[in-house]
C-alpha cells in the first residue's frame, strides 16, 4: 500500500515538472481508476471476506492476539490505500466511503476487547498503531462532518475517538507507547478541528 502510494506521488511529481511549461495542459489521472489500486483494494477486501469460518471472531470467552492482529491489519491497509486519495466532504466518494468502513470496523474490535477483562498488555504492540490510524481517520472525518454541519455524526465520531484514546490511556497506563499515541491523536486534533 505504501509501494502504490509512494509510487503515485513520484509518477505525478514528475509528470507535472514534466508539464510545467505556460499553456501545456496536465492529464490528472485518479489513482483510484489504476488497475493497481483496484487490485490492491479488491485483495485486502477479499483477505478480510473470504477469511475462514473458525478464524472470524478474534474475541469470543478469550482474546486471541494473534488473531486480533489479524483482523485489525487488513482494515489499517485499506486506511492507509484510501486515505490520500479520500475527498471526506463528498458524500459518495468511494475512498471516503471504504476508509469510513474500514474505521468502523476497527471500532467494532475495538468495542468486542472493551467488554472484556483481557489485559492490554498481551497484545501485539502494533495494534496501538491501528487504533491510531483509525483515530487519526476519525478526526478527518469529524472536521468534515463539522464543515457540514452534521451534528449528530460530529456527536458519533467524538464518542468513538473517545473510545480510541480510552483504549490508549489503558496500554498507557504501563507503557509508554499508549500515551504517544494520545500525544500524537491530540495533536492532529488541534491541527484538524481546533484551526
Amino acid at each position: 500500500v505504501r509501494s502504490f502510494n509512494f509510487h503515485y506521488r513520484m509518477s505525478t511529481a514528475s509528470t507535472t515538472s514534466a508539464t510545467s511549461e505556460p499553456g501545456a495542459e496536465r492529464a490528472t489521472v485518479s489513482p483510484t481508476e489504476s488497475d493497481q489500486f483496484r487490485h490492491l483494494d479488491q485483495t485486502i477486501s477479499t483477505f478480510v471476506r473470504d477469511m475462514p469460518r473458525a478464524y472470524r471472531n478474534p474475541v469470543e470467552t478469550t482474546v486471541d492476539p494473534l488473531l486480533y492482529m489479524a483482523h485489525l491489519l487488513p482494515h489499517v491497509a485499506m486506511i492507509q490505500l484510501h486515505e490520500p486519495h479520500a475527498q471526506l466532504h463528498s458524500p459518495n466518494d468511494y475512498s471516503a466511503m471504504q476508509m469510513l468502513a474500514a474505521t468502523r470496523a476497527i471500532m467494532d474490535l475495538i468495542y468486542k476487547l472493551c467488554g472484556t477483562t483481557y489485559d492490554l498488555l498481551y497484545l501485539d504492540h502494533g495494534c496501538t498503531f491501528g487504533w491510531f490510524v483509525a483515530g487519526a481517520a476519525l478526526i478527518r472525518f469529524l472536521r468534515a462532518k463539522m464543515d457540514a454541519g452534521d451534528e449528530d455524526e460530529v456527536a458519533r465520531l467524538e464518542q468513538e475517538l473517545a473510545a480510541v484514546k480510552f483504549m490508549l490511556k489503558n496500554l498507557g497506563d504501563r507503557t509508554g507507547i499508549g500515551l504517544r499515541q494520545i500525544r500524537l491523536l491530540d495533536e492532529i486534533y488541534n491541527v484538524e478541528v481546533k484551526r
